[in-house]
């Protein structure tokens, strides 16, 4: 197929423009109280990076459908959908820092061409010269020191650090156990399959179960080879996405359906939801 002059044009413009785009981190200016607005991609995913270093690990309002993974200590938060939903558009995500700050994140699901790689959060008060922050910081310094409270002062914020610490670390652990209690209340395990008669499909499956989002199939043998899964979508077949989670040596499938077909290696199986029952999001 040839494009014509204005095609060839949109397209140039089109790639300058991602091009441009990828270039450089966006800057962003932290103030208190202010959501910091996240443009992340699906296959890319994006980098925050912080004025201070992290408490703890950030907690997220969507971690089924986004992936948010940092390391205590450090500075850098990574950020990505992992899928197309439209329950996964959004996410909000929370920082805490040793600086004392909290960060509210609101991450965007966005195409490629309009997604940030990585975001730079400044903490810097970009309104006074270096000098002027010099004699602003030398005159409290020598402030804190005539009145002999410098020690004082930092005791009093190693303690209050210790105990926002101790509240964060108790309140990760509640969301956590509260998670789980929810999660476990949506699994739905009602699932059959026909092994068939042949020796070569017998014990093929170990698990099948869902939570109303994502379809889990462990196999008896992970290591048997590449596996498929064909259903319908939209009233036509189509192979659905499927995701191998080496941790937990399962197979993660996107979305429930009524029935499905397993292929591995030689062998095909014929997967069936017993109804439409769920207590998932969807």
């Amino acid at each position: 197929m040839r494009l014509s002059y204005t095609q060839w044009g949109a397209l140039c413009c089109l790639l300058a423009a991602g091009a441009s785009h990828a270039a450089t981190c966006t800057p962003v200016k932290y103030r208190p109280n202010h959501v910091i607005e996240v443009s992340s991609a699906l296959s890319v995913g994006t980098r925050v990076s912080l004025p201070g270093n992290l408490l703890t690990t950030p907690t997220t309002s969507n971690g089924l459908l986004w992936d948010v993974d940092a390391m205590p200590g450090t500075n850098s938060i990574l950020i990505k959908p992992n899928s197309k939903l439209d329950e996964g558009e959004r996410a909000a995500v929370y920082a805490y820092t040793d600086d004392g700050r909290i960060y509210d994140i609101v991450a965007r699901r966005v195409p490629i061409n309009k997604a940030s790689p990585c975001v730079v959060v400044s903490g810097e008060n970009h309104y006074y010269s270096e000098s002027q922050k010099q004699a602003l910081g030398q005159f409290i310094s020598t402030k804190r020191l005539s009145e002999g409270g410098q020690s004082a002062r930092i005791a009093q914020l190693q303690t209050a650090l210790s105990e926002q610490t101790a509240k964060t670390e108790q309140s990760r652990k509640q969301a956590v156990v509260e998670a789980l209690k929810k999660y476990r209340y949506r699994i739905y395990t009602r699932y059959q399959w026909d092994e068939g008669k042949a020796f070569v499909g017998q014990n093929t499956i170990s698990d099948v179960y869902d939570d109303g989002q994502f379809t889990y199939i462990r196999l008896a043998n992970p290591n048997r080879g590449i596996l498929s899964v064909e259903t319908q979508i939209g009233g036509k077949n189509a192979v659905a996405p499927v995701k191998y989670e080496d941790a937990y040596a399962m197979y993660r499938v996107t979305g429930i359906y009524p029935s499905f077909t397993l292929r591995i290696d030689d062998v095909t199986l014929s997967v069936t939801r017993s109804d439409n029952q769920t207590r998932g999001n969807l």
